[in-house]
């Protein structure tokens, strides 16, 4: 029988080679490196990183297939022979130059529905295919093949260990070639090729028979079985090791169990192993100690995902109420997994250790300081939500400073909270009442103080402008008299949020607040002006707040500011800066709005005739009659825009009388020349335009007498328009003014 095995083992080893020698009798060439994603590579990865991993790969495909060739030439040869040698040179050093630091590779055989498949873990983050490693005819020859020759020896895990030094790798090499061996399907041969890898000190590597894959009755993913079942085949080869003391031992059998692990990055595989973990315990290494190994040995990127897989399978089960062992184990994990989870105490690991928690597995003293001190602020807030007028009831009632500061104490910690829970009204009611007790110096009125410095100092503010950026004009309103609360101490972020926002609505709404604030807003808003670091968005709504606070204690800085910004090279910051100018100044502002009227720019012309006509300014309204003199093309745009915003301003002088003519004379003068179509008119020109018809309409219906009545009626007999309505209400709107006022 054993002649039989081998001369069949002898031919097809010369087949194979054959088939070899035809396919290489032109040197093998490696395919040259690209940037193509290989496949086993997840996708995302830095380019620096990404092109590591390709130079490994193909490192690794070279060594695989010049490992196969020596597997079947010193099958072929005797271990001495110069060919077996040739097959071994250098093979070595390949294998050495995979690893970057301790690790291992592993080949494992897997039956698929289109055949067997060889993949290859324990250099790269996935499994990899030998088939689709391999060019295309060389995957063809040399996997089924060498599926063949572990399926021969019954093996479908083998893991080379980088510690393996040259002398146990070419033993290695040997025995797996030894004709002796070719055929370890029965239990007798196994034992001699066991033996043989003892005898010849081959110890680091890892190896599984097919026999060995353990309870196959149970529903395990195929590759979360297979380590179950290195460990325990891996955990029973110890007693193998003579002459090493108990911790050494401790230590390789820890270190066993992290090799067969560390290939493993799927969590829902290590959440599978960690279940059944049992199936790997031994006398001497029981069950909960391989847990233990397990949860210790899951790194944050992994312990996070597998912590949740567990989660949901946990919760699953505890639905089930069955109370046997399966879900004992789990109750004995859920602690050991929130420790671990504790024990790594990053952000993440607090998100999924909360999870537990809520789902009242594990109790408050399991938790981390950070996570256990937010569990117990939510308790309190809740207790402060549900009795709320009995805290303030306590705090204004307060006999000693402990009670006091206690109930102070409490509100400064639960801020944050009512914040994320959007208790706005809850947090005003907070402020305004330590502001009364600090105000109306009642008994605690200091510690009422150092409570709102430390709130204005705290996180509130941040948290507020966070919401307050990112808000609905409802939450908006809620935070707005917050703001206006803390004053001072409001008014840097309140500033931010006009840097910040491109949303009008938003920037109205804090410019709005810090009017409400008041003066002393005005030194933070001055300073911001005066060292010209803010947009031009942000400078104009600083100038009309400025403008609405009207602060006389800082009126000489402003007003210095301001005329400055007056002439300013931006136009839209010196049309602003006339304007708050008139909130600031009023009447004595006047030099500087005549000034403006010779402005290059139309807007900032047209605002500078408003503000004169605000402050009735009889300077400044011969020099609107001056530039109506002078202006000849009536037909210009520009012209027409001044024009009209001087009859308008009329409006706001009243009738006043200018030289012999009053104000309503020279608009009946317009209208009678421009306004009026006479008849013959047929050439002529220079027709008001109905826009500066309806701004003459609404001067004529403030300051008009009959004598504008009459001019309006011939207007409306001599031509039609669009703005008929708006002459008939301007004749209404005077007859009605002369009937309460008859001496006009």
């Amino acid at each position: 029988m054993w002649v039989l095995t081998n001369l069949y083992y002898f031919c097809e080893i010369y087949l194979l080679r054959r088939e070899f020698l035809n396919m290489t009798s032109q040197k093998i060439i490696i395919p040259p490196f690209t940037k193509k994603g290989p496949d086993g590579i997840p996708e995302g990865i830095p380019p620096e990183e990404l092109e590591r991993l390709q130079k490994i790969q193909l490192k690794l495909t070279d060594f695989i297939l010049h490992l196969i060739q020596a597997f079947l030439r010193t099958g072929y040869y005797t271990p001495e022979h110069p060919e077996s040698k040739k097959a071994k040179e250098g093979l070595y050093k390949q294998f050495k130059d995979l690893f970057e630091a301790e690790d291992e590779v592993s080949f494992l055989v897997k039956e698929e529905p289109g055949g067997q498949e060889v993949f290859i873990e324990g250099l790269l983050p996935e499994p990899q295919r030998l088939s689709k490693m391999m060019m295309k005819g060389m995957g063809e020859l040399y996997v089924p093949r060498f599926a063949k020759f572990m399926e021969r020896k019954d093996l479908i895990s083998l893991t080379l260990k980088s510690q393996m030094s040259q002398e146990e790798f070419t033993q290695f090499i040997d025995i797996m070639s030894e004709p002796s061996l070719v055929d370890t399907r029965r239990k007798e041969d196994k034992d001699r090729f066991i033996q043989a890898l003892y005898k010849r000190g081959i110890f680091n590597i890892s190896y599984i028979f097919n026999e060995e894959m353990l309870a196959p009755e149970r529903e395990i993913p195929w590759r979360a079985r297979l380590v179950l079942s290195r460990m325990k085949k891996d955990l029973k080869m110890i007693p193998l090791y003579q002459r090493i003391s108990n911790q050494e031992i401790q230590l390789i059998q820890r270190n066993l169990l992290r090799d067969a692990l560390r290939p493993i990055r799927q969590s829902d595989l290590l959440c599978s192993i960690l279940r059944n973990s049992d199936l790997a315990s031994t006398s001497d290494f029981r069950e909960e100690m391989i847990e233990d190994e397990i949860i210790s040995f899951l790194q944050r990127q992994y312990l996070i995902n597998t912590s949740r897989i567990f989660l949901k399978e946990h919760i699953n089960l505890k639905q089930l109420k069955k109370g046997d062992s399966l879900e004992k184990k789990s109750d004995r994990l859920v602690k050991k997994i929130a420790r671990r989870l504790k024990e790594v105490g990053t952000k993440e690991t607090e998100i999924v250790l909360e999870e537990f928690f809520r789902n009242q597995l594990i109790n408050l003293e399991d938790l981390t300081p950070s996570l256990k001190d937010k569990i117990i602020l939510e308790k309190l807030t809740d207790k402060f939500l549900s009795y709320t007028d009995q805290f303030f009831q306590k705090l204004d009632q307060a006999k000693e400073k402990e009670v006091f500061l206690t109930v102070a104490q409490s509100f400064l910690k639960m801020i944050p909270e009512l914040i994320r829970r959007e208790r706005y009204t809850e947090i005003l009611r907070i402020i305004e009442t330590l502001k009364r007790h600090f105000h109306q110096k009642m008994m605690w009125a200091l510690l009422a103080g150092q409570i709102l410095e430390e709130i204005s100092k705290g996180p509130l503010l941040n948290l507020l402008e966070e919401r307050f950026l990112s808000g609905k004009k409802e939450i908006r309103a809620l935070i707005s008299p917050i703001f206006v609360a803390l004053e001072v101490g409001a008014i840097p972020y309140l500033l931010s949020i006009l840097k910040k926002s491109e949303d009008q609505w938003v920037r109205k709404n804090a410019c709005e607040a810090l009017i409400q604030i008041g003066p002393v807003a005005t030194a933070t808003l001055l300073k911001e002006l005066e060292f010209e670091r803010t947009s031009l968005e942000t400078t104009i709504d600083i100038l009309k707040v400025l403008g609405e606070i009207k602060s006389h204690e800082w009126k000489p800085s402003l007003t210095k500011i301001l005329e400055k910004y007056a002439s300013h090279e931006n136009p839209k910051l010196r049309e602003q800066a006339l304007y708050t100018l008139l909130q600031i100044k009023g009447v004595e502002a006047e030099d500087s709005f005549i000034a403006r009227l010779d402005d290059p720019d139309i807007e900032v012309k047209k605002r500078a005739i408003w503000c004169l006509g605000m402050i009735k300014s009889k300077k400044g309204l011969e020099k609107m009659l001056e530039i109506l003199r002078e202006s000849t093309d009536y037909q210009s745009p520009t012209n027409q825009q001044l024009e009209n915003q001087i009859y308008h301003a009329f409006g706001l002088f009243g009738n006043l009388t200018i030289g012999e003519e009053t104000l309503e004379k020279i608009l009946i003068g317009v209208l009678e020349k421009r306004g009026i179509k006479h008849h013959f008119g047929f050439f002529q020109k220079d027709l008001l335009p109905d826009t500066l018809l309806i701004t003459i309409f609404e001067t004529l219906a403030k300051i008009g007498t009959k004598e504008s009545i009459q001019v309006l009626n011939r207007l409306k007999k001599s031509r039609q328009g669009p703005w008929l309505s708006k002459l008939n209400d301007s004749i209404i709107r005077i007859e009605t003014r002369l009937k309460e006022k008859p001496s006009q």
